[in-house]
């Protein structure tokens, strides 16, 4: 697949971003999920260009906004820019300040799931951000908004947590707390499956208000001219390697992201894009006239979690580049044949050291090299 272009406009655009904390990209239709219904980001992933390998920079998310906001906000002369979200740390950021406008939303306390759609987070975040949205109409925006989602309340309705339960299954997870839970020898086996349920349940519930969304946007022809940004800023771990929470893991299931951008008129409909990317180059893509396709377009390799003082590397990171995962630990390195090991299930260090010792002197091998 080639480049497509962009068409040119001489009429500024509007910016709207929402970035969704705890959502994994592999619960998505679009980016190969067959068991959660999301038509919605599915159709939207039609209309839109996909990224399939964006990945996050850190688990810090304070890190992750100083990449996303400075100093791309400043790019933006004679734009009104607004943040909205339910998360403290982001609203207090010490770049939200780059913003003209913030507006924190409320979390609500419950001790058990809403009892229909309307009473959950989402859809009252999705509410005040349509409510805003309203009052945009007078100059260019930038607009960003942040949920906490998944690492947040989860007040699903139970009916949308039993839309995935099947014969033989255990009852989903009925909690509103966010489960956090080390999986051994002596865990209920039907454990993860129950929180799987309720978590699934939880992406219908977000892909149904962002249905509403979307009509917003159409009905008040903001659509034409704003260029719509769907992401994710850290995933969740759904025990896919013995953990069930937000951990700060680097496996895939935490840092590979949904990344999916609608531009105005269709322009870049149907395009995927299999280069590597991060945050800090979301606001490149939007100033492209033609998008980069091939992995290594943009960047050879991309580095996660690389905490550093001094001379010295503290905790995990991990390198990725177009055919390898490796993740650095304290007790040893791993690595992982990308991208058709998808969720780091089958370590090949050992039968590959070759290619370890490659990326130690700087240079990620290709697999026709290795």
């Amino acid at each position: 697949m080639g480049k497509f272009r962009c068409h040119t406009t001489t009429k500024m655009r509007n910016y709207l971003c929402l970035s969704i904390d705890g959502l994994q990209s592999g619960m998505i239709g679009a980016y190969g999920n067959t068991w959660i219904q999301t038509p919605t980001l599915d159709s939207f992933a039609c209309q839109s260009a996909l990224f399939d390998r964006f990945y996050a920079s850190s688990m810090d998310l304070s890190g992750t906004f100083a990449e996303l906001w400075h100093p791309a906000l400043s790019q933006f002369p004679g734009y009104h820019k607004i943040l909205l979200t339910d998360d403290a740390s982001v609203f207090l950021h010490e770049h939200a300040t780059l913003f003209d406008e913030k507006h924190r939303l409320e979390t609500k306390r419950r001790k058990r799931p809403a009892r229909d759609i309307e009473g959950t987070q989402f859809y009252h975040n999705i509410a005040t951000l349509t409510d805003l949205l309203q009052n945009c109409s007078s100059q260019p925006f930038v607009f960003w908004a942040h949920f906490k989602g998944f690492r947040g309340l989860w007040d699903f309705p139970m009916s949308y947590r039993e839309r995935y339960q099947i014969d033989e299954d255990p009852d989903p997870y009925p909690g509103v707390v966010l489960p956090e839970i080390v999986l051994d020898n002596n865990t209920d086996p039907d454990t993860r499956q129950a929180i799987a349920e309720a978590y699934s349940g939880g992406v219908a519930v977000l892909d149904e208000v962002l249905a509403g969304l979307l009509e917003f946007l159409e009905e008040e022809r903001l659509d034409r001219n704003t260029v719509l940004i769907f992401t994710a800023t850290r995933g969740f771990s759904l025990g896919e390697h013995r953990y069930i929470g937000a951990n700060d893991d680097l496996y895939s299931e935490n840092v590979h992201l949904p990344l999916i951008i609608r531009y105005p008129d269709g322009v870049f409909a149907g395009f995927r894009s299999q280069t590597l990317l991060q945050p800090k180059d979301i606001w490149q893509l939007l100033k492209m006239e033609a998008l980069p396709d091939e992995p290594d377009t943009v960047h050879s390799s991309i580095r996660i979690g690389n905490d550093v003082i001094g001379n010295s590397v503290i905790g995990n990171r991990v390198f990725v580049c177009p055919d390898w995962f490796v993740y650095q630990k304290p007790t040893g390195d791993e690595l992982y044949v990308k991208p058709d090991d998808r969720w780091e299930a089958n370590d090949v260090a050992d039968r590959c050291g070759h290619v370890l010792e490659q990326f130690s002197v700087g240079t990620p091998p290709r697999k026709s090299n290795a």
